[in-house]
């Protein structure tokens, strides 16, 4: 079938263009560049106890590893993150408690470029420490009790 009307052209190239993006925002598929875990791995509970001991020996495992890049507070200041091709991410905003600690379990476990996946570097309660830490990164909002936060 041929359309001979511009008008009619241009109607059905937008509709081309707008009814897959609406799609998109109805189905809630996320940005391309969007990070998100898994749900099922959004939900895995945090084992270890948030206790001193546990928050200290996430931040030995933070000072070894993740300084460089995420910095000394978490802003993603570190020395090493000018050489990052992306940024390495802010710890220390309170949307932080937006993602569940399984979601952060899980991208520390698996990262994505430019970082590294820590699967085998820490064992899973070093995972969970370091978890532990970082949270201590970020102001805790409000109306977000510390052992729930919101699932994103």
């Amino acid at each position: 079938m041929m359309f001979r009307s511009r008008t009619t052209r241009c109607l059905l190239l937008g509709l081309a263009v707008i009814v897959p993006a609406s799609l998109l925002a109805v189905y809630g598929e996320p940005p391309a560049d969007e990070w998100k875990a898994p749900a099922r791995a959004a939900k895995k509970k945090n084992p270890v106890a948030v206790d001193d001991a546990s928050i200290a020996a996430g931040k030995g495992l933070y000072a070894q590893e993740c300084l460089s890049c995420h910095g000394t507070a978490g802003k993603g200041d570190g020395s090493a993150a000018k050489d990052l091709e992306k940024n390495p991410g802010d710890l220390s905003k309170a949307t932080m408690w937006d993602q569940t600690d399984g979601a952060l379990f899980w991208k520390i476990t698996d990262g994505r470029k430019p970082m590294p996946s820590f699967e085998k570097k820490f064992s899973e309660e070093q995972r969970w420490q370091v978890i532990n830490y970082i949270r201590t990164l970020a102001p805790k909002p409000a109306d977000k009790p510390a052992d729930k936060p919101a699932d994103k």
